[in-house]
């Protein structure tokens, strides 16, 4: 069974796919217009309608073409030793060092996730290690960058993180 929250908010991920949906929609019924008696008003909202359908057309095109070459999100789960745990590392690619990463925790037979550790900034997959010490105990290892957005929780849910920060490998 799929959890509900983790429905909702891929529903809320693609939101950006309604608006130029309904818009064809909205544009389709000026191009149709329907019930309209006099003919002027139906060939000028026939027109608007059509510069309408290509302006929406030539937008959701660009964006596609923008968003084409966008790789996808890379996942590693480590799942602590009793299994009762589990612990995501998701990686994100950005565009001109624009990554994030993010560690999640969720229990078991639940579906809310808890943040452990985010960090955007340039990285990859390999440069955070995720480590199950035993099942209440988590060792997160990153690369400390102090000048851009990182946290570390010390206390997520009833696990608790151990964050450990290197500065080794840093220009």
């Amino acid at each position: 069974m799929p959890c509900w929250p983790d429905l909702w908010s891929g529903i809320l991920v693609s939101r950006w796919m309604v608006w130029p949906i309904l818009a064809l929609v909205l544009t389709a019924l000026l191009i149709w217009a329907p019930a309209v008696r006099w003919r002027w008003l139906r060939i000028v909202l026939r027109f608007i309608g059509g510069a309408a359908a290509f302006c929406v057309l030539a937008i959701v095109s660009l964006g596609l073409m923008l968003n084409s070459g966008n790789p996808k999100p890379q996942h590693r789960t480590v799942v602590s030793p009793n299994g009762s745990h589990d612990a995501k590392l998701t990686y994100q690619a950005g565009f001109l060092g624009r990554d994030f990463s993010i560690v999640e925790i969720t229990k078991k037979g639940y579906c809310q996730h808890f943040t452990a550790y985010q960090y955007g900034g340039p990285s990859d997959l390999e440069s955070t290690t995720v480590i199950w010490l035993d099942d209440l105990h988590l060792r997160i290892k990153y690369s400390l960058d102090p000048d851009r957005n990182q946290h570390c929780e010390s206390h997520v849910t009833e696990v608790t993180v151990v964050c450990e920060p290197s500065t080794a490998g840093k220009n």
